[in-house]
């Protein structure tokens, strides 16, 4: 299990995503996403099988039919069922909304609690071998919506974000300020950013 997300609105109801996410050389290959309605009763498959690593799951915060992951996609071969992909209707069907290439996935989403359009988003180029690793590349960036993932616009490193290849970028958002993120960024050098006008700046 790569993800778990629970509707703010409607408990009961219950996405996961499979595969585990941490780049290990032993690392667990998923099969996409089940849903529950009774609370982890039972579940149904709701497809996306190529995805095989699924960092992140959220769900709007008033309606339980939209829903937003991150794929990561094959550790170990390029492939094109990565990204960020999004359903309005409960799982029965998913669009990619955001892409980067076909050896980055989607790895980090966090969502503004108090505006579920604006979302920010990491990518992230690695590759898996079982005898070595390699994290970074011109694949990997920051990415911000404020339509609900319709659009992405990429940061670039006038907003303070760091130049050149980038790695691993993990995201939080301040729940009681929600124009206050951090992203921990994996560079040259590597460093803990702060925004405070909802991802704009750095």
């Amino acid at each position: 299990i790569g993800a778990i997300g629970i509707a703010p609105s409607a408990p009961d109801v219950v996405y996961v995503g499979t595969g585990e996410a941490n780049a290990r050389n032993s690392m667990g290959v998923g099969r996409g996403v089940w849903k529950s309605r009774d609370g982890g009763r039972t579940w149904a498959y709701l497809g996306l099988a190529g995805t095989e690593h699924i960092e992140a799951i959220l769900v709007h915060p008033t309606d339980p039919e939209i829903v937003w992951l991150t794929a990561l996609g094959p550790a170990g071969s390029d492939g094109s069922d990565r990204g960020i992909y999004t359903s309005t209707d409960g799982g029965n069907s998913w669009r990619k909304v955001l892409y980067a290439d076909e050896r980055t996935g989607a790895f980090e989403l966090v969502i503004d609690p108090s505006n579920p359009e604006h979302l920010l988003a990491s990518t992230w180029e690695f590759r898996r071998w079982p005898w070595f690793f390699e994290s970074g590349g011109p694949g990997s960036g920051l990415y911000r919506t404020m339509d609900g993932g319709e659009t992405w616009a990429r940061l670039s490193a006038e907003s303070g974000i760091p130049s050149g290849d980038l790695g691993r970028i993990g995201l939080s958002i301040a729940r009681n300020q929600t124009n206050t993120l951090y992203a921990l960024v994996e560079a040259e050098p590597s460093g803990l950013f702060r925004s405070d006008d909802g991802g704009g700046t750095w």
